[in-house]
Order: structure tokens, then sequence, then C-alpha cells
């Protein structure tokens, strides 16, 4: 993401003002995170132990003399800085521990203060703790930031990104989506998505519904009834129904076929019910028992009943070995890597570290598998895991290192194999990832530094991010609103946001009721007590923060007769548009031209849909300015 413009008062107000924000570590993280915060017109303090090396020279111009040297840790370092009058104070340094020690520092020294702590690592879990104790305190790590934008550029379908799990009920399981290209769309209701903006047209944000899932009960009834299948082919179904490998199902059709052949040569032309019994005695590893059951028995009796109970006894230890190999893996948490199946989609990760299991749960949510490898094996080790990926359908390959050229190699190695998977770097410090992605020709490198500074600036205006997506290029957050009385936000329709602010509401749930709902509807109005959860870039959330909103520009001309049966459900449509209780509206329907108040296009062509299908005489102008 490009940096907002420089300030022409690099100091941005006075130290001490009441809405100041303070940075605490001025590296790579910090210096991002500055860029974007001069485009908020806010008064800025940084802290640092040394003296930072500037990403540019226009950087330094406009913050050096707002820069104080010295421990974050120390109170007299946070004082002179102004920290008991900062609105938010972000805690940026590469040493976690340093971090928390200092978010307790800043929190003794003022209480009100958001706090932004970058942490990672066993720290990351002291840090959640701190947050459900502290309040106004949430913990960063830049790493799990990239997840969701490393899943959606290793996904095959680069129309689609996964944005958030909406609502279930009892027809399906609801997820926002957002669409892009020329993709076919999911059912459901889908709009614009900010389509006055020429970068984004083309994409949609949509809801997909997936079946919804049996009741418990009826999968325990489910799971045991057998179909009505002979034969091989029920043998078939078996290994569909539960994933059986070759030498279990050979050991079952064997196993089969000498309890038959048992019975029969034991039976001694009596009851088959005396040739079963024989027959499991023999296979359970015992040989005397169940040969004293024989009257007289036969050479051939004798001889096959010894091979039986060798092979009862191999087939028992075998049993018993795999109980308890089983037991000790569940016991030990040890887990023995599958072979994944032929044809199936399958992404591989190269030095994946702490995002293989987050990637892993993403990718598994769309059906693909995730297979990893590490870079101290060289390339050898990796076409050697290509090599064992040959019979499944690779789709992705990403290298995520904290070695750029590393990185690079490895993903140009993979496509020599593959040349159809996508290839995806993860450049943890670089800024120019995009450009750097074209220039290599279609590879996506993405800057962890760049999706984490967006996540900070957020935060540190009291937003709840919860993950980072990439969209053609662009960073944009998944930001969760929480209203209250006197927000700016309250009593105003979903179209006003997203039209006024540039927010695209993909959740909206009732503070009253509970209620989540995906993709609500554009004449919905949000109240104190609802929270929201929008999509939301750097320049949304300025806009929201000075409060430039941006006004309506269009209304809705109506002409309607008064002796209608159906008067009182027109009133109720307008009321639900216009916010307004429907006996203000009877008056609206006396033959007469009325013209609402200013609406958004897409709720006025909602509104003028509506009215035609009552028959009402209506039309759209635009506001005059």
């Amino acid at each position: 993401m490009e940096p907002g413009p420089l300030p022409a008062d690099p100091s941005h107000g006075a130290p001490n003002g009441a809405d100041a924000l303070l940075i605490c570590g001025l590296g790579a993280l910090g210096q991002a995170c500055l860029e974007r915060l001069l485009g908020f017109a806010v008064p800025l303090t940084g802290v640092d132990l040394h003296q930072p090396v500037w990403r540019s020279p226009e950087l330094e111009r406009a913050f050096q003399d707002r820069l104080i040297l010295g421990d974050m840790r120390q109170a007299a370092v946070l004082q002179r800085a102004g920290v008991e009058h900062c609105r938010a104070v972000l805690l940026l340094s590469q040493d976690s521990q340093v971090n928390l020690e200092a978010a307790l520092q800043v929190r003794l020294l003022n209480p009100d203060a958001e706090l932004v702590v970058r942490a990672s690592g066993q720290e990351q879990s002291l840090g959640h703790l701190l947050e459900q104790r502290l309040p106004r305190l949430a913990v960063v790590n830049p790493l799990m930031l990239t997840a969701a934008a490393l899943a959606a550029a290793l996904h095959p379908d680069v129309s689609i990104t996964q944005l958030t799990a909406g609502a279930g009920d009892a027809t399906g399981e609801s997820t926002v989506v957002l669409l892009s290209g020329e993709a076919g769309s999911p059912s459901g209701p889908s709009r614009g998505l900010r389509s006055r903006d020429p970068e984004a047209q083309g994409l949609r944000i949509a809801m997909r519904t997936r079946p919804a899932r049996s009741h418990p009960s009826a999968q325990r009834q489910g799971r045991w009834r057998w179909p009505r299948l002979q034969g091989w082919e029920g043998l078939a179904w078996l290994r569909r129904r539960r994933p059986l490998s070759q030498p279990m199902a050979l050991a079952m059709g064997w196993g089969l076929a000498a309890l038959g052949l048992g019975v029969l040569l034991f039976s001694d032309g009596r009851h088959w019910q005396a040739g079963l019994v024989v027959t499991l005695g023999l296979l359970k590893g015992e040989y005397i028992d169940p040969l004293n059951l024989l009257s007289q028995p036969s050479q051939l009796q004798l001889t096959l009943g010894l091979v039986y109970a060798l092979m009862g006894t191999v087939l028992t230890s075998c049993l018993v070995a795999v109980i308890l190999e089983r037991l000790l893996s569940n016991r030990l948490g040890l887990q023995r890597p599958q072979r994944p199946r032929r044809g199936s989609r399958q992404v591989l990760l190269v030095e994946a570290g702490d995002l293989a299991e987050p990637l892993t749960v993403l990718m598994a949510s769309e059906g693909i598998g995730v297979q990893s490898c590490d870079l101290n094996q060289g390339l050898a080790g990796i076409r050697q895991r290509l090599q064992g990926l040959r019979h499944t359908e690779l789709v992705g390959i990403a290298a995520l290192s904290n070695n750029l050229l590393a990185n690079m190699q490895a993903v140009l190695e993979g496509q020599q194999h593959q040349p159809r998977a996508r290839l995806t770097v993860l450049a943890h410090a670089m800024a120019a990832s995009d450009q750097l992605g074209s220039l290599m020709g279609g590879m996506t490198v993405i800057s962890g530094m760049d999706i984490a500074a967006d996540a900070v600036v957020a935060t540190a205006f009291g937003e709840r991010v919860e993950r980072v997506v990439r969209v053609r290029g662009v960073n944009r957050l998944v930001v969760r609103y929480q209203l209250s009385d006197g927000d700016p936000l309250t009593g105003m329709t979903v179209a006003r946001l997203e039209n006024g602010y540039g927010l695209n509401v993909l959740t909206l749930q009732r503070g009253r009721t509970g209620q989540l709902t995906p993709i609500p509807p554009l004449e919905w109005q949000v109240h104190a007590g609802d929270e929201l959860t929008v999509l939301a870039d750097l320049e949304s959330l300025r806009r929201v923060e000075a409060g430039r909103l941006e006004p309506a520009h269009w209304r809705v001309e109506l002409r309607g007769s008064g002796n209608r049966h159906d008067g009182f459900a027109v009133q109720q449509c307008l009321a639900r548009f216009l916010g307004l209780p429907p006996g203000a509206l009877q008056g609206w329907l006396d033959g007469q031209w009325h013209q609402s108040t200013p609406l958004d296009r897409d709720l006025a062509d909602l509104l003028t849909r509506e009215l035609q299908r009552y028959r009402i005489d209506c039309r759209l102008v635009p506001c005059q300015r």
C-alpha cells in the first residue's frame, strides 16, 4: 500500500494533545505505521532506544523533531513523550517481552489509552491473557495476519475470497465471500462493492450457502445403516465410507474368504454352526480345543486346522498391535502422516513454521490439503517432495521463510515441475511487493509488514481487526464495530455506511435479539448495541475518523392516489426505506408529486422498484448541488 502524502506541518500539533498517538519502536513496522498515520492528521510522537534507520528522507524530515530516544519501559521516557495524554500507544519493537513490559507501564500512566502490542511466540499467549484482564489492549502478531492473504493467493480460483462465516439455520450455513472478475456468483443476494471505485470494478460481495448438517442423532443412526450392496460392490462402498488402506482391504477380503472356507471344511457334514465355532476358535489362535469338537478329525482337517491356528495367531497379533498403536498415538499426540489421495487438490508450503496450522485450517475449508517441507533440505528435498505429490493436483506453492531470495528460488524451482501451480512468496519487510510480483511474471509477493501496518493502524483507533485480505493487490481489513450510544454510525442505514463512508457491511448482529444476518439489506438501520463486521481500507477508516460523510445525491419523486386498498402497505414500504413512521407518510398518497429525502443510488433504485411493484408513478432524480 502506498503511504499517504506527508503533511505540511510535521508536528501535527502539540505532543500533549488529547488526540495524540505514541509509536514506540520505529523499526520497519513502526515506520510503515507512521507513514499511514500521517494521513490521519493526528498529533504523533515516537520513542526508540536508538536513532532509527529511516526508510526515506521525507519521513525523517517529517518526524525527526517528534522523536524521543530512550527505553520505552521507563516511566520517565514515556512521560517525556506525553503518554498521559495519548489516545493510543503502539508498542512495535521486535522484542515481544519489551513490548509487554512497556504495555504494563503505559497502562499505569494512562488507564484510558488504546494499547496495540506486537507479540509473537510464547509472549503472544501471555498477551492474550492480558487482553482479558486489561481493557482496551490488543495483541497483534504480524506473521499470523498474513494467513488469510496467503490462503487467498494460493486458492486456485482467484475470483473467490472467503471473508467471514455467517449465520447458520435449518437450511444451511452461510458464508460471506468476495467475488471478482467474471466468475459466476454463488446463489444468494449480491450487490456492488464500492462500484464508484475504479480499482474495484467487477468485485461483488455475495453469500454462499452450504447444506445444513443433520442432527447428531440422525448421524448416529445413519452411521450404522448398511447399504443393500453385495460382494465386491459392498467392499467398494466400505472403502469410500472409511478411507481404508490397500493392505487392510486385502486382509478383510482374505479373512472373509477364510471364514467361509473354514465353515465348509470343519462342519463335518453336519450343522454349519459347529463348523463356524471351530473356525472362529482356530482363527483366535487356539488349536487343541476347537479340534476336540470334531468327533473323528481327518488328517486333512488336522493339517488345515494347524494352518488356521497359525494364521489366527498372526491376525490376533496384528490386531493387538494396531489397537496399541492407535491408543499410544492418541495418548502421545502422534499422528502418522497420510499420503494424499490421488487427484486431490494440494498446496505445498516451504518453511511454513507457525503459519502451517492457520493455513491448513483455511485451505481445508475449501477442500484443499496442505503439505510442508523445509528449506534446510535444499532444492533436492523440494524436488523429492514435489515428486511425491505428482499423483495429486498441486494448485499452489508458497515459500514463507525470512529469506526473500531463498523463497523465490524455492517457488521458481517448484514451477519447473508444476508450471500451472500458483506461486506465492512472503516478503516480511519489503514494501514494494506488488511491483516485485509483476516483475517476476505473475508471482504473488505478499508483504507481511504492509499487512501488519494496516491492521495496527486500524486497531489504534479502537477497531477490532479480524483479518486482512488481499483484493487485487490492495489490503482490505475485516473490521468489527461495536456500536454504542453517541457513535456517529448509529441511526444510519446500511446503504449510508457503504456509500457515505466506503464501508462494506458483511454481517450485522442485533444487540437486542442477538440475531446474526449476513449481508443485511440496504434499508436496514443500525442502532446502539449492534455489532457490525465490515470490509474497509485505510481510506474508509480515515473518513470515519474525520467524520467525512459523503452526502447522498438522489431523490425519489412519487405520486399516488389516496383511494387505494393497499395504501397502508405502500406507507410501510416508504417508511422502511426513508426511516419514518408509516403515519407520517399518509399525506403522500394525495395524488400530488412528493419528493423523498436524499438517498444513495442503490437504495433509491430499490425503492423505485418496490414502488413500481405497487403500480406507483415514481421517478429517480438527482439532487441539486
